[in-house]
């Protein structure tokens, strides 16, 4: 069996789903939301990478035309153009034979959740995403020796249940986040608003549906995944694992938010407060039980 550590063969997707640089947002849009992706890689007509197309686009798009008079109708033809308009262009990728050590740096140095799989013509192969990367630090069950408190997010932006759908896409856009906390006024959690909620809202939007004006509070989940401070980082890597999610809220006292942990804090974080070096061996000794 090849190393598992320094061939990427057995750790992406080879059934990846691209478009083209002329397919409309709606359509992406629409199909990131059935199959619960937030990256797709965008091909030229000869099949070669180009760009990259993000749930993040999708909330930057719709920031710019959402008012609570905003018809349903300007938000559709304002979705309705080619994503080569708003993708991201010149992709980080990564190819068959490059290392997890590899994949891991590019992650972090470009501050990217996903890294194109690409052969050397340049054809999209596959992709691995943070989730995948994450996955690999929730397979196994010993402590990693790190508590959530020293990875955290302390300064969590949150929003109260009262705002409408279009004043959460705004602040997503403004605040460059994909999930935020729904807290009352007392600052107990409520629910949680992502850039999921906001693909499905916008399928909506493509029924004749108008959502935008309604309360965060019809759209929120309500049941959050959580965990304490002091708990093993290994325990929210499962957890956003076993229940497919891309960060977990920290309790603090009295039902309020002590913090927030991302996909992007367990890799980023994790290496600044250790090391990419202490990042790897997690995930290498896992893989060698495997094997």
């Amino acid at each position: 069996m090849p190393d598992r550590t320094g061939d990427l063969w057995w750790l992406f997707s080879r059934q990846t789903v691209c478009v083209t640089q002329k397919e409309s947002v709606l359509n992406a849009a629409s199909l990131m939301q059935k199959r619960n992706f937030r990256h797709l890689p965008v091909i030229t007509e000869g099949g070669r990478i180009t760009g990259i197309f993000s749930a993040q686009d999708i909330v930057d798009s719709l920031s710019l035309v959402l008012s609570h008079e905003t018809s349903p109708k300007k938000i559709i033809e304002s979705l309705d153009i080619p994503v080569h308009r708003i993708m991201a262009l010149h992709p980080i990728v990564v190819e068959k034979g490059d290392g997890l050590a590899e994949v891991v740096k590019k992650l972090i140095a470009h501050n990217v959740g996903a890294l194109p799989v690409i052969d050397e013509m340049g054809l999209v192969q596959g992709i691995i995403t943070l989730r995948d990367v994450v996955g690999l630090l929730g397979m196994g069950s010993e402590p990693m020796g790190v508590e959530v408190s020293e990875i955290m997010t302390r300064k969590v932006t949150t929003i109260g249940p009262d705002s409408t759908m279009a004043e959460a896409v705004r602040f997503m856009s403004d605040m460059r986040i994909r999930r935020l906390p729904v807290v009352s006024p007392k600052g107990e959690l409520l629910g949680m608003i992502s850039n999921k909620d906001v693909l499905r809202m916008v399928s909506r939007l493509m029924a004749g549906e108008s959502p935008i004006g309604e309360k965060i509070s019809q759209h929120m989940t309500r049941e959050v995944i959580t965990a304490d401070e002091d708990d093993d980082v290994r325990l929210l890597a499962s957890r956003m694992v076993i229940f497919n999610i891309g960060g977990l809220v920290i309790n603090g006292v009295d039902s309020k938010i002590a913090g927030l942990v991302t996909e992007r804090d367990l890799v980023k974080r994790l290496s600044e407060v250790r090391s990419v070096g202490f990042l790897l061996e997690s995930m290498k000794f896992e893989l060698e039980l495997q094997n």
